[in-house]
């Protein structure tokens, strides 16, 4: 598979996802007013990924006071990302975001062609000393949501509905069934692989199968909420994903595993105006608020259910709890996670099976 490919062979590149920026002798800053720019994979209204994106280069203008722009639906292909970074530095613009996997060589090739202009972009993989890739441990939030569905669930039976079989898909999906199993260990997850990232035609439909296989609450791991209106029109029960979907399944929607992008973009573009900027690769979590999860919304859980969940929260934030901590079979019943030890950063984004308790096929 051509992104599992490209994926593992960012791994490497980054010895395994390095979270280490870079030395402090190679901080650097803009020159001049500073002007940011935002490049996005899909529309703004697509109230999940790009619309969480959409909220930190709101809060720059908030917050720091800074005027900016952006561009959406600009797809992975590499020549056109560049067109537009490119029309951006023309019109003076020194701090350009992107928000796609697929923007990565793009984003590596201009950060070398523009070396007074920072660079970031989000699930990116390059990196230079003018350029910041940066992800967050969304399994954190995701195993929290789980929570939610191991204790909302009659059936025992919760629905995934997933973009592609790559680790940081994975790690959500697992995450989702391991946080049920914690509260429920009767709970089961059907995990559905839909191949993309943004349609919400194929995200609701995957939810629909999904609950007529018996699902009675949709997880997911999609940039629509197309699985949550799935689930409002069915009756049954659902976790948003990117951000608080309540508004798309208000008698759906439990709860949601967020992306709060300010809270390491908005420190950054402060860093690039006053020249300490460092490039590298960061992968954040709930104890930075870049991971997080909505407020509750309904009546599916009780005060005590909320209660445990947001100290579960507060421990994993913490670092007293460790999801990944072993043992952790797969769905054969191979043990991949050994009694008492845990995976590092490498073998999460190197994830390639789903745990005890789930169905789903995996490509071979």
């Amino acid at each position: 598979m051509r992104i599992r490919a490209a994926l593992m062979a960012a791994m490497v590149a980054l010895g395994l996802m390095s979270t280490t920026p870079a030395p402090a002798d190679a901080a650097m800053g803009i020159k001049g007013d500073p002007k940011v720019a935002f490049i996005y994979i899909a529309p703004v209204g697509d109230l999940g990924w790009t619309w969480a994106h959409d909220q930190s280069r709101k809060a720059i203008e908030t917050e720091l006071g800074i005027p900016t722009a952006y561009t959406e639906s600009i797809p992975e292909v590499t020549e056109r990302v560049s067109q537009v970074i490119d029309r951006y530095v023309g019109r003076g613009f020194n701090i350009i975001i992107g928000t796609a996997f697929g923007y990565s060589d793009a984003f590596k090739e201009a950060a070398a062609r523009h070396p007074d202009v920072v660079f970031m972009n989000a699930a990116g993989y390059t990196t230079a000393p003018n350029l910041a890739s940066y992800y967050g441990r969304s399994y954190e939030s995701l195993y929290l949501a789980g929570m939610a569905a191991g204790y909302a669930t009659t059936s025992n039976k919760l629905g995934f509905v997933a973009a592609y079989p790559l680790g940081l898909v994975l790690w959500n999906a697992n995450a989702f069934a391991l946080g049920a199993q914690s509260v429920n260990p009767k709970a089961e997850v059907a995990v559905s692989f839909t191949n993309t990232w943004y349609d919400p035609v194929r995200e609701e439909a995957a939810a629909k199968a999904l609950i007529e296989q018996g699902a009675d609450v949709i997880g997911q791991h999609q940039d629509t909420p197309g699985p949550q209106v799935a689930a409002e029109r069915a009756g049954v029960k659902s976790i948003g994903y990117n951000a608080d979907m309540s508004a798309s399944a208000p008698n759906a929607h439990i709860m949601a595993a967020t992306w709060n992008w300010g809270a390491f973009v908005v420190p950054q573009v402060k860093a690039a105006i006053d020249g300490t900027f460092e490039g590298g690769s960061y992968f954040e979590g709930l104890s930075t608020g870049v991971v997080d999860i909505s407020e509750f919304t309904g009546t599916a859980l009780t005060d005590a259910q909320k209660a445990d969940i947001l100290k579960t929260r507060a421990a994993i934030a913490d670092g007293s709890l460790d999801i990944w901590k072993g043992p952790i079979t797969d769905q054969s019943g191979k043990v991949v996670v050994a009694d008492g030890a845990t995976l590092d950063v490498g073998q999460l984004f190197a994830m390639d099976f789903l745990v005890r308790g789930t169905s789903g096929t995996l490509p071979k």
